[in-house]
């Protein structure tokens, strides 16, 4: 399938774009070529421009140090995550000095505790040999100040973690929280599968009759903190994104227009493989590169 280039007439069309961060700006440590040229020159045009990642296992600062860092100069606002917008939900919603069980990172945990006010317990590694000498775990001794189970990618995860979140979760006042249900992460290396948060979500989701409010893309906590926060028009809104099912279903679902960056994640054989199974939501408007604008001055 064949999809249709975006061009500068199109591109003039929006006032707002948003961009997936890993795998459209940058790969690794490197830039992709021609988005800082690119990212710039909208700027220039006054283009609203925002960073719009499901990646959580950084705070808002340290994405900001990188962006600066590889040449991209956005203001903090403009940068969105789960890590963002997870916190200010559970401030909005009464959740200050509550205990929250966190399978999750370092840097998340302090965006919770400094967003929201939470106490974030759970962090770091939990050994199965330290809970029992046989090949169950047949007893937990949960704390039963838990309000809420908050899953993201954690390095740790163990199978005492999963078994704690369900057995919190059986609770029914505990809500549930996932920040993204990405299954892997763009990598360096392309021979080498980098499991995320997905495989972590997926585990918990099959053992508790549960379903979670899922912060990232392509659900619509994100756009709706967009539209409530930043006050942006969906209709004049472009989302750039390397993922069919994240980024490309976010902006389809949300009333944005989508463009696939082949860059990252997914191909033009994976659009075509969505198109065969009817999935309408996983077809992108455009498709796009930053190639042409490497070294750009002035103009598209």
């Amino acid at each position: 399938m064949q999809l249709k280039l975006l061009t500068a007439e199109d591109l003039n069309r929006f006032e707002t774009f948003l961009f997936d961060a890993d795998g459209v700006l940058w790969r690794g440590g490197e830039t992709i070529a021609g988005s800082v040229e690119f990212v710039q020159q909208l700027q220039r045009q006054g283009k609203r421009v925002f960073v719009i990642t499901n990646n959580s296992t950084k705070t808002r600062s340290q994405y900001l140090k990188k962006l600066h860092g590889l040449g991209f100069d956005l203001p903090d606002s403009n940068v969105i995550s789960p890590g963002v917008v997870l916190p200010m939900y559970l401030k909005d919603n009464g959740y200050e000095n509550k205990k929250i069980y966190l399978i999750g990172t370092p840097s998340l945990k302090d965006s919770l505790e400094k967003g929201a006010g939470v106490k974030c317990v759970g962090l770091g590694p939990e050994h199965f040999e330290d809970l029992t000498d046989t090949d169950f775990i047949f007893q937990l001794e949960n704390d039963e100040e838990i309000a809420a189970v908050v899953v993201s990618f954690d390095g740790h995860i163990s199978y005492p973690k999963i078994m704690r979140a369900a057995n919190y979760l059986r609770d029914s006042s505990v809500d549930f929280f996932i920040t993204n249900e990405d299954t892997t992460f763009p990598g360096p290396c392309d021979d080498v599968i980098v499991p995320g948060t997905g495989c972590i979500a997926a585990a918990i989701r099959s053992v508790v009759d549960r379903e979670p409010l899922v912060f990232g893309k392509p659900n619509t906590p994100i756009a709706d903190f967009l539209k409530r926060h930043h006050h942006i028009d969906a209709t004049k809104t472009i989302m750039f994104g390397d993922r069919l099912d994240t980024d490309i279903m976010f902006a389809n679902g949300n009333g944005f227009t989508s463009c696939l960056m082949l860059t990252g994640i997914h191909s033009l054989e994976t659009v075509n493989k969505a198109k065969l199974t009817g999935n309408h939501l996983q077809i992108p408007h455009f498709q796009f590169s930053f190639s042409p604008y490497a070294g750009l001055t002035n103009g598209f």
